[in-house]
């Protein structure tokens, strides 16, 4: 009987700890609509760029153990540093499928909670918003979990200014949204292409009644309710349920299955309000690598610090605008000093001349992650302004072998009805770049604009012996042994009349 008695003990234990409702659990995430849309929106990258990605994609092996938060209401602590930071971390230390280190190095959801909090909520009842924690870590970085143990019943405790210096060991590269506050366009196809290039992805879910229950698949409530509870997606599978994301909780592992579940796609796009990806800086590998061979004395530097880029101009009827390489492209590269004749030199010019009211698109290509920007430059009245990136869009590109279509998909540039001789410049980088201040020298610098902008630069640039161009199309490769070498200026000329 003894057996009998603790066996139905045991049952009924087990089943109130997997019964335990949302009511016994904390979230904490706050919205505000306006810090959500001060966060630079990721590139605004082609439909035909989403086409090619994998029918399913998985972040789960680098991801910790889930945690579990208790009642304190610090779940964006949770989802951004203990889960997307982990996980990403993970990624680039290549840690796939081993728990043990991965959970070693699992970071602190106290650090970024008790830092983000509301100012004087020494009782942790308030929440915090996903953007709050994101900058954190881009500006400030993050502990890990045993740096800064996690307490479910004080949220008070700071980090020393050491333990702030050790922080910064452990910023991330970037953050982006996903998404408008009202429009969540193509949000499935977003965070899918983000997971599908191991960038985690941080929701807002938003009056999705309840979270608890039985089975891997989340079921939308009949009349939506509640606050906001901020978690991960880990992976998508574009066969299961018909389509769906696999998400991390901070709520143990004896939340449905293993601390995960899933959630359809149509349900995704209904219940989720913010996301935003987490983007790390990549491994790091030397700009250099000298190598002696044993036959001869000669030392061979291998050039390791590379960046490609491709442009298109493209009417509306769909034909390129077709391109000229200049002759004197690598030799003039970084010539800084303005010509003397009035025709501005450029790398590229376009062969045929268009009249006014003419339409056409810039497409952007990218080989590797790195930041674009283009400026215009107009020659009639030497006006000189930002095109790329739009307001509130990242000059971050975070995919390889993607596009950006500049208006967009749907809108075109018409020439105005000032003839002349335009030029825009593409800037690949790198590095994140001041644009304005780029903007600005090239605007009221003493040279031509080509001129000005090369000195705003001088010190980042490629050289020209670095440099391979296409001769049939905008397109180049770099490729230096200098790690000072950040950014290679494409200048394209056209005429209008």
């Amino acid at each position: 009987m003894k057996k009998v008695s603790f066996l139905l003990a045991f049952l009924l234990f087990t089943f109130m700890l997997h019964a335990q409702g949302d009511e016994d659990r904390g979230t904490g995430l706050d919205f505000s609509q306006e810090k959500y849309e001060s966060v630079p929106m990721s590139a605004p990258i082609l439909t035909r760029s989403y086409t090619s990605l994998p029918r399913s994609f998985s972040l789960k092996p680098y991801a910790p153990t889930p945690g579990d938060q208790g009642r304190q209401p610090s779940c964006v602590g949770w989802a951004s540093g203990y889960g997307a930071r982990t996980i990403a971390y993970a990624i680039r230390n290549n840690w796939k499928n081993n728990k043990i280190k991965i959970n070693q190095n699992a970071f602190s959801p106290s650090f970024v909670y008790n830092q983000i909090k509301a100012y004087g909520d020494n009782n942790c009842t308030r929440g915090s918003y996903i953007a709050d924690a994101m900058k954190l870590m881009n500006n400030s970085g993050i502990l890990k979990k045993t740096e800064f143990l996690y307490n479910p019943n004080s949220c008070t405790a700071k980090p020393s200014s050491y333990s702030m210096q050790r922080a910064r060991n452990n910023k991330i590269l970037t953050f982006e949204r996903l998404a408008r506050w009202d429009n969540p366009y193509n949000l499935v196809g977003k965070v899918k292409k983000a997971i599908a290039n191991k960038n985690p992805v941080v929701v807002g879910m938003f009056k999705y009644g309840k979270l608890s229950g039985y089975g891997e698949l989340w079921t939308p409530p009949s009349v939506p309710s509640g606050g906001g509870h901020a978690m991960v997606v880990v992976g998508y599978d574009d066969s299961k349920y018909g389509g769906a994301f696999e998400i991390m909780n901070s709520w143990g592992t004896r939340f449905r299955n293993g601390g995960f579940f899933w959630v359809r796609y149509n349900d995704f796009k209904t219940y989720i309000k913010t996301a935003y990806v987490l983007i790390d800086n990549a491994k790091s590998t030397p700009d250099t690598n000298t190598n002696v061979t044993t036959t001869t004395t000669t030392t061979t530097t291998v050039k390791r610090n590379r960046i490609s880029g491709e442009i298109a101009l493209r009417l509306s009827n769909g034909r390129d605008m077709s391109p000229t390489l200049s002759s004197e492209a690598k030799r003039n590269f970084n010539i800084v000093k303005a010509g003397n004749n009035k025709k501005i030199k450029a790398t590229y010019s376009i062969d045929k001349a268009y009249s006014s009211g003419t339409q056409f698109r810039i497409y952007l290509k990218s080989k590797q992650r790195g930041y674009v920007y283009l400026i215009g430059y107009g020659g009639s009245d030497k006006s000189v302004n930002k095109l790329y990136p739009f307001e509130n869009f990242s000059p971050f590109f975070n995919y390889t072998n993607s596009e950006i279509a500049i208006p967009n998909e749907e809108y075109y540039i018409e020439f105005d009805n000032k003839p002349g001789q335009d030029i825009l410049c593409v800037l690949y980088s790198k590095e994140r770049l001041d644009i304005n201040s780029i903007i600005s020298k090239a605007r009221y610098g003493s040279g031509d604009f080509v001129a000005n902008v090369k000195k705003a630069l001088q010190y980042k640039m490629f050289k020209g012996d670095d440099l391979t161009f296409e001769s049939d199309k905008i397109a180049f490769k770099a490729a230096s042994s200098s790690s000072s070498s950040k950014v290679v200026p494409i200048f394209i000329s056209v005429n209008h009349q």
